[in-house]
């Protein structure tokens, strides 16, 4: 019966490349919530100016326009921050990208040397059957003969 002797080094491996594989989509999924505020920032900074150019058609006073233009200016700065805090996770995620890579080539190499071991093993089994095939072969072959020079001794 087949036994590979790494089985245990293999199974971490995969435990490995499965956790790697949930941080990294943990880490894809908070990045697109991160562009998703980042497009809602800027749409809410999109619609305020164009209230704003709706507005100055009419009579906007003194106070109004600097209310909006602080309004407007936060945006900017919480847009600008939101790009640095994405330009972060992206970094982030790439790491974990090369981590995950890692694991997946850490199993494929395991799981290649186990294949090699496998066929090994056919390899060795169907030799030593065969092996066993002619021997038994052989005897019988002998067996009759020696059976038919007995005969013929009669």
């Amino acid at each position: 019966m087949f036994r590979f002797r790494f089985e245990q080094v293999l199974n971490v491996r995969k435990l490995a490349e499965e956790q790697a594989m949930q941080e990294f989509s943990e880490q894809v999924r908070d990045l697109e919530r991160e562009k998703e505020h980042l497009r809602s920032i800027r749409g809410e900074k999109a619609g305020v100016l164009a209230e704003l150019m709706r507005r100055q058609a009419g009579s906007l006073n003194a106070a109004e326009i600097g209310i909006t233009f602080d309004y407007i200016k936060n945006l900017r700065e919480r847009e600008v921050a939101q790009v640095v805090l994405i330009a972060d996770r992206e970094k982030s995620l790439e790491v974990k990208r090369e981590e995950l890579l890692e694991a997946v080539k850490g199993r494929k190499i395991m799981e290649i040397l186990k294949q090699k071991k496998l066929e090994q093993y056919w390899k060795e089994w169907n030799h030593k059957e065969s092996v066993e095939l002619n021997e038994q072969g052989i005897i019988r072959f002998l067996k009759r003969s020696g059976d038919e020079k007995t005969d013929l001794n009669l």
